[in-house]
């Protein structure tokens, strides 16, 4: 059944945390709970209908809480045969019933088949994973801020370690082709957010220039290449881009959780990184895949297999914390033995289509849920994560734990040198925190509140039971790193002493309005955006629009940003963009703010 000890959320600090309604969430989930334990499975009748109705249940109460329109959700290895669960409508206005057949836009669960790609010209020996991208890719460059001259390789892109921007806006959804910049010409003005293997930076950038790489190589486009060497040998007929396709069949409407009337989302030109649809009866074909561990067609070999799910950190990383594969994130439970159990996931959002893959790999067990309404994917992957999790609790007939959150160190005195290494003043993404030795003591400010730290006999400083701190030194900086609950992750960087205004900013404060873009034919995230100054910190606020704004929950993104020049800063923290830089200037048309290929004036 479904265990209690489960129910919690989850926060990952490399992706945003979106703007969820997260009490009703939580009370949504938790009731859906009470419903599962009142019909208790039987752990040993695991092909029977039990634990299947149990699913079905809790799918439709969170469905239902979530105003979810329609839902298409697969799960393999818990039967001999695929399990399908539908609800609601692939279209509510015609009174079209999703199932299994149903198409949806997958978004960046296309990342899987783009690694699949590129694992078949790994085996033919046409790509190795360690080649500089320049060596297949020779008009690829990007400017860097850091020290040293490493290479970005294929396995920094498939990773998420080559220290991209995340995106290229402008012209990302729309129904004019040509109004997509070339994204070569765009990454050579632009600059590296991380030097490559030091940081996770989730880059849909990344996975559009393995596109390309795979384009050059076999001489095919993109889409021929993984229709031919993917899909076809998967058989997954009704799979394809949904930019190329006007009419597919079993289409789902588009909705948001607070309307129910439909809407029409303009295609995205993102391919390798998120370009296909597909159902629920063919993403069962791909986990089918996963769980035989690509033993059948397309053949991949065991070691490269195995790449997918390991940990692709080097030592140089800072973000020890975290654990991702391939465009996997990782996770790890533990049975009662305290053997490990890995669950990893995916998730794929565009407006109003949201996916979600996870797999236990080494349990053979795997779900994909698939929907039509925007706003919902984080309740969606807790969904995920929940079913897994009980799958493989009813499968194996063992108790899973989270891994327990370390004992806390004993006491010790620290040093002058000990205190001096912490003090700093960090920003972060939307927030500043100042670290000062004072009076013996070690104090911590955050948000106006100001605590004294405790020092441990390993090093680091607390600030309670489930708050934990300590410093590294990188790039000539300063970088804080956090503990809590158990996560430790990278937060923000010490500017002490370093922290200079452009003279003439101030010119340049103000709010500017989106440019250069057609509502009728493209749909763009930010209409707005302010540079301001607040409490002598340069920020940046981007105002959604107001459809944007009914999805998502919020009105505007903030970020604090750390200037680089008389006219480029880049964005703090460790949050969704940091590093990537915002631009501003003058030129004949009066002054403009850059970001991510979009213009403001």
């Amino acid at each position: 059944m479904f265990n209690t000890d489960k129910f919690r959320i989850h926060f990952n600090m490399n992706h945003p945390v979106r703007s969820v309604k997260w009490c009703h969430t939580i009370a949504c989930l938790f009731v859906a709970l009470l419903v599962m334990l009142l019909y208790p499975g039987n752990a040993t009748a695991v092909n029977g209908t039990a634990f299947r109705e149990q699913l079905q249940e809790y799918l439709s109460v969170v469905a239902g809480g979530e105003r979810i329109k329609g839902l298409s959700a697969v799960l393999v290895g818990a039967g001999d045969e695929p399990w399908f669960f539908n609800l609601g409508y692939a279209d509510l206005e015609q009174e079209v019933p999703a199932d299994k057949h149903t198409v949806y836009p997958i978004a960046s669960l296309t990342k899987m088949f783009t690694a699949i790609a590129v694992m078949q010209l790994v085996e033919e020996g046409m790509l190795e994973l360690n080649d500089p991208v320049v060596s297949h890719l020779p008009e690829f460059s990007i400017k860097s801020r850091f020290t040293g001259g490493v290479d970005i390789t294929v396995k920094h892109l498939l990773s998420h370690y080559a220290g991209l921007p995340r995106d290229l806006y402008k012209g990302l959804m729309t129904e004019v082709p040509s109004e997509r910049p070339d994204l070569l010409d765009y990454l050579s003005g632009q600059y590296a957010a991380f030097p490559p293997g030091h940081k996770y930076v989730y880059s849909n950038l990344s996975y559009e220039l393995l596109g390309l790489m795979l384009e050059s190589l076999s001489g095919q486009q993109f889409e021929d290449f993984l229709f031919q060497r993917v899909l076809l040998p998967l058989d997954m007929q009704a799979s394809g881009f949904y930019a190329d396709v006007n009419d597919h069949t079993g289409p789902a409407q588009a909705y948001v959780q607070a309307l129910d009337v439909a809407f029409e989302e303009m295609p995205s030109m993102l391919r390798a990184a998120g370009g296909l649809y597909s159902s629920a009866s063919d993403m069962a074909l791909l986990l089918q895949w996963i769980m035989e561990r690509g033993k059948h067609p397309p053949y991949v070999s065991e070691w490269l297999f195995n790449k997918m799910f390991a940990d692709q950190k080097t030592e140089d990383a800072l973000d020890v914390g975290f654990e991702s594969g391939w465009s996997w994130v990782l996770e790890h439970y533990h049975y009662e033995d305290d053997e490990r159990a890995t669950f990893a996931y995916q998730i794929g959002s565009t407006l109003h289509y949201n996916a979600v893959m996870a797999v236990a790999p080494d349990e053979g067990l795997g779900i994909v849920i698939l929907c039509n309404t925007g706003g919902v994917i984080d309740v969606m992957t807790e969904m995920a994560r929940m079913i897994i999790l009980s799958a493989i609790e009813e499968t194996t007939g063992k108790s899973l734990h989270a891994p327990h959150t370390p004992t806390l160190i004993p006491e010790a005195e620290f040093t002058e040198a000990d205190a001096l290494n912490v003090q700093g003043h960090y920003i972060l993404q939307n927030e500043v925190i100042s670290i000062n030795y004072q009076e013996g003591a070690v104090i911590f400010t955050s948000g106006g509140q100001s605590f004294r730290a405790l020092f441990h006999e390993d090093g680091w400083f607390s600030l309670g039971d489930d708050l934990r701190f300590n410093v590294v030194a990188w790039e000539e900086t300063k970088v804080l790193i956090i503990s809590r609950f158990g996560r430790t992750f990278p937060a923000g960087t010490d500017v002490s002493g370093k922290y200079l205004l452009p003279g003439d900013i101030f010119s340049y404060l103000g709010s500017y309005t989106l440019y250069g873009v057609n509502d009728q034919w493209e749909e763009v995230m930010y209409r707005q955006a302010d540079l301001l100054l607040e409490e002598g910190l340069l920020q940046l606020r981007l105002w959604l629009s107001s459809h944007q704004q009914t999805i998502f929950g919020y009105q505007v993104a903030h970020f604090n940003l750390i200037p680089k020049s008389g006219s480029e800063a880049v964005i703090a923290g460790f949050g969704m963009y940091k590093g990537e830089t915002v631009f501003w200037g003058s030129d004949e048309k009066g002054p403009y703010v850059r970001f991510s290929g979009l213009e403001f004036r």
